[in-house]
């Protein structure tokens, strides 16, 4: 019976990878993936050496190879694939093959290109890892009633994978260097072709476009170039999506994505582009400054279970809010990000939200393309308003509330789909975290989640960074219902301006109301939830009640008529002292008809009383209604 050696599933891959490379079937950073993984099968990894263990079956008796053998071939295998170990060294048990220095930069270079397929790998690994502590918990508290749970990411080769990532992008970060090509205003929009180097040699570029509203940077091209520039924009700090665009493969990036990248060559670089748009007139006064502006002060992105989401602070009239969002390239990246979020608990709908914006393309097959224009024309779908026409590639482009009427359109004139014509979705997602999300993001927090902790400082970081002291303050008052819940018990003294108390709340109530009979719960647009204050002054006790109501409320896009609903509340109060009780619950005071909103409910939180009450109500909210016209 033939032995086969223990190193010889190593050995055997590595042989046709050399073979592969030396053909040039394979590029010289997917043959150092070989090497790579065979140091996290054996090997040790550290910050300034990386050490590769060559054994071999020596208590066999006459074995095939020895481990002189498997270090011969290892020698031989590292200088066709143009690798210089900077040692040798013999050992008891096992040879060491180093790389220090100038070999182990040679070898991080090599590797730098692979990031991409490292990253994923970590990723892989991090979601088994995730699912496989759920299982462990669950099977140790059934066994033991012990909280405890295994964390595979303690392992040795998840460890040694996660310094190779971190070495190599430290190589990049200190060795490459970038340059900008001058402006260049011959086309629609301004543009500039930044290079990246590394030792002397190019290893990407891509182009900074000025659209007139704000940055962006593309790339298209072969995929092999396009993984190569995504390897260094993420060495960089930065984040970028390798995509297929028509027979090209293409990285794109706004404004967000490229201040993202944290280097200072290529911050000068972009920072070079934007001072000559505005030396030539090409962009406004205001906006070159908030752009310096955010290239000095870094990203607004903050990253949560994987994901960079991006965060604003917007005003709008008397009304300031924040925005904590993320843009999904396509279907698989956005279902990969709703997956992440709900394996960290949050509930779609409720604590973060997913819309489509967009526009979809049909594509017609050429016999049938007259046919398809002939029957729109005849319809009453207006072209220009309801579609636009692209003969060139025999498309017709619709926006998503006009879909459904073009596709109808076709089908009544005898065309199929997917026989005679396909559509095809060239839109985009936003996923948004909501109020409610930060909330329980917050409660996680508390309850020792280390991730959600940090996710919390660095909001308030960016914030504080790119928006201001005004965006924090704005941050803690929709975060302080959390902090706050469930802390506040009764009685509760009320106090009037000058501190003199006034009453005190004895009791808390609740309960649902549908026309004007309390329930025991409801849902829908009907449903109320009076609270009922009870309190007691001068020796009296005297009740207030809050109303919390759903608010119907049309809006007008496209074709479509879409009905939501947002929650409001009110209080009639009749004397000042009513309106210290209602500030001491909700902030807002003062007399007669009292108008409350969603965010004067969110302080109720801190009542164990009215926690759930609450969590209750919005649970039923109705749902959107959208209406179509003309289908």
């Amino acid at each position: 019976m033939l032995f086969l050696p223990k190193y010889f599933h190593v050995l055997l891959p590595l042989a046709y990878a050399v073979e592969a490379y030396k053909r040039g079937e394979l590029s010289r950073e997917e043959a150092a993936l070989a090497v790579i993984f065979a140091v996290l099968y054996d090997g040790t990894v550290f910050r300034d050496e990386i050490l590769l263990f060559i054994g071999g079956p020596e208590h066999v008796e006459s074995p095939i190879m020895t481990r002189d053998h498997f270090t011969a071939f290892w020698l031989w295998a590292l200088k066709e694939l143009g690798l210089k170990p900077s040692s040798v060294r013999r050992g008891r048990d096992v040879h060491l093959i180093a790389f220090r220095d100038a070999e182990l930069n040679e070898l991080l270079k090599a590797v730098t290109l692979a990031l991409p397929a490292l990253h994923e790998l970590r990723d892989a690994l991090a979601e088994f890892a995730d699912a496989f502590k759920v299982v462990t918990r669950e099977v140790v508290n059934k066994k033991f009633g012990i909280d405890w749970a295994y964390d595979v990411r303690n392992e040795g080769f998840f460890k040694k994978l996660n310094e190779i990532i971190t070495m190599a992008e430290d190589y990049v970060y200190r060795n490459v260097t970038v340059e900008r090509w001058p402006l260049d205003t011959s086309g629609k929009q301004p543009k500039a072709v930044i290079h990246f180097k590394l030792g002397g040699e190019e290893v990407a570029h891509i182009t900074v476009y000025w659209t007139g509203r704000e940055l962006q940077a593309q790339f298209g091209g072969s995929h092999e170039n396009a993984e190569r520039l995504a390897s260094i924009i993420t060495a960089l700090g930065g984040k970028a999506e390798v995509k297929p665009k028509n027979a090209k493969w293409t990285v794109h990036l706004h404004t967000d994505g490229i201040i993202a990248i944290r280097h200072d060559s290529w911050l000068n670089a972009v920072k070079g582009f934007v001072d000559e748009l505005y030396s030539k007139g090409l962009i406004s006064e205001d906006r070159y400054e908030q752009l310096v502006r955010d290239i000095a002060t870094g990203p607004n992105t903050v990253n949560y279970a994987g994901v960079e989401f991006s965060v604003y602070h917007k005003t709008e009239g008397k009304y300031d809010f924040l925005e904590i969002r993320y843009h999904p390239g396509n279907e698989a990246s956005k279902n990969a990000v709703v997956n992440a979020l709900k394996a960290r608990g949050l509930k779609e709908g409720v604590h973060f939200t997913v819309k489509e914006y967009g526009d979809y393309e049909i594509h017609v097959a050429v016999e049938s393309y007259t046919k398809a224009l002939e029957a729109l024309a005849r319809s009453w779908l207006r072209k220009g308003e309801y579609y636009a026409i692209d003969d060139r590639k025999r498309v017709i482009s619709v926006k998503a509330e006009h879909k459904d009427a073009v596709v109808n359109t076709l089908k009544t004139a005898g065309l199929e789909e997917d026989r005679h014509f396909t559509v095809k979705w060239d839109g985009y997602y936003v996923i948004r975290i909501t109020y409610e999300g930060l909330r329980e993001i917050q409660r996680m927090a508390l309850n020792g989640d280390v991730e959600a902790e940090r996710f919390i400082r660095e909001l308030e970081d960016v914030l504080r960074r790119r928006h201001g002291q005004n965006a924090v303050k704005r941050l803690i008052e929709v975060l302080t219902p959390a902090r706050e819940e469930g802390t506040i018990d009764l009685p509760l003294e009320v106090r009037d301006e000058r501190g003199n108390v006034v009453a005190r709340v004895v009791d808390l109530r609740y309960e649902f109301v549908m026309g004007d009979q309390p329930v025991g719960q409801c849902a829908g647009e009907d449903c109320r939830l009076r609270i009922i204050v009870e309190y007691e002054t001068e020796g009296e006790r005297r009740q207030l009640k809050i109303v919390c109501y759903w608010v119907k409320k049309q809006k007008e896009k496209g074709n479509a008529t879409v009905t939501y609903n947002y929650e409001a509340a009110w209080s009639r109060v009749k004397n000042d002292v009513e309106a210290a009780v209602l500030k001491a619950l909700t902030g807002k005071a003062k007399r007669g008809r009292v108008q409350l909103f969603s965010s004067d409910l969110d302080t109720l939180y801190r009542f164990k009383a009215l926690k759930d009450a609450v969590d209750k109500w919005r649970g039923g909210k109705p749902q959107s209604v959208v209406q179509r016209r003309g289908i």
